[in-house]
């Protein structure tokens, strides 16, 4: 079995057919003229022919000429798959798959993927808002490669990084009469006309009020939900890194008596070495979930 042909030698001879010299192939390889000599010969001895006529300034025989094309075509593939390794490794190309819990798909979501793809803009970015039982089967069948979501009960085959406490409070229009409290008992929530959303999967069962267990309205969308209180439909209850923006004329009182808290956090396959791309997003993603925290007054998990 013959050796393979070397890249160098390949790019010496195309070189040295385009320049018409060994000189000057020589030069842009960063090698003398004698070792590109040298070179040749090995490259005419691998062949089993000459490639360049003797005694001519690095003028190509007919084989020289045929195969001149076939050269050219390997090396441009050599460089292509080497560049392209090159920039997977260091992150800048693969594909990048995540899903969100809905309650940060509106505010958090899209600032994380504008701050990634600032940095990596040949990164092929595909996210999902999801339940959070729905994230973590997502993340554990393979179907996406990270996951922002709640904690549930831990599972080998999942690592979870967790970043916040998210305890939950009263979001109602600025004119009900609980939106100046300070903070609201669960239990005087009895009479109000609650709408359940996605994170009242965390609720139920906690002896909170029949108003949690049995809701007047259900609606998962978080801006239809919100819009819903805004036009005076109820009220609802949401953690903290959702709370509304001060501009939707939306209140939030904080819930207590009991403090409700669930865990955020981001997780992804245990065990497994993330493509270099998708290892940026997972760091970003506790960067920012950490900073998203502090600015909307959740707690830092200690």
């Amino acid at each position: 079995m013959s050796a393979p042909l070397k890249i160098q030698h390949l790019r010496q001879f195309v070189l040295a057919a385009d320049l018409g010299s060994f000189r000057d192939a020589a030069q842009g390889t960063f090698r003398s003229q004698a070792a590109v000599s040298a070179a040749m010969q090995d490259l005419e001895q691998q062949i089993g022919a000459p490639l360049f006529e003797p005694g001519k300034r690095a003028r190509l025989t007919p084989l020289g000429q045929t195969l001149l094309p076939s050269f050219r075509e390997l090396l441009a593939t050599h460089d292509r798959v080497q560049d392209g390794a090159r920039l997977y490794a260091m992150g800048y190309q693969g594909p990048v798959s995540l899903a969100v819990m809905p309650s940060l798909a509106d505010e958090w979501l899209p600032r994380l993927v504008a701050r990634y793809a600032q940095r990596h803009p040949d990164v092929r970015i595909r996210a999902v808002d999801e339940s959070s039982p729905n994230v973590h089967r997502l993340v554990l069948s393979g179907d996406v490669q990270v996951g922002v979501a709640g904690q549930l009960p831990r599972t080998d085959e999942l690592a979870f990084s967790p970043v916040a406490r998210d305890s939950f409070g009263l979001v109602c229009r600025k004119t009900h009469p609980l939106a100046r409290r300070r903070s609201i008992a669960w239990s005087e929530l009895t009479g109000e006309r609650l709408i359940a959303n996605a994170t009242f999967a965390t609720l139920k069962g906690r002896q909170l009020g029949a108003g949690v267990d049995d809701p007047a309205m259900d609606i998962s969308n978080r801006a239809s939900l919100l819009a819903s209180v805004a036009g005076g439909l109820g009220v609802t209850a949401l953690p903290v890194l959702a709370r509304p923006p001060a501009s939707t004329g939306l209140a939030f009182v904080p819930l207590v008596e009991p403090v409700v808290e669930r865990i955020v956090g981001v997780l992804t396959r245990q065990d497994e070495t993330l493509l270099p791309s998708v290892a940026a997003m997972h760091a970003l993603a506790l960067r920012s979930l950490a900073q998203f925290t502090r600015r909307k007054g959740a707690t830092l998990y200690e």
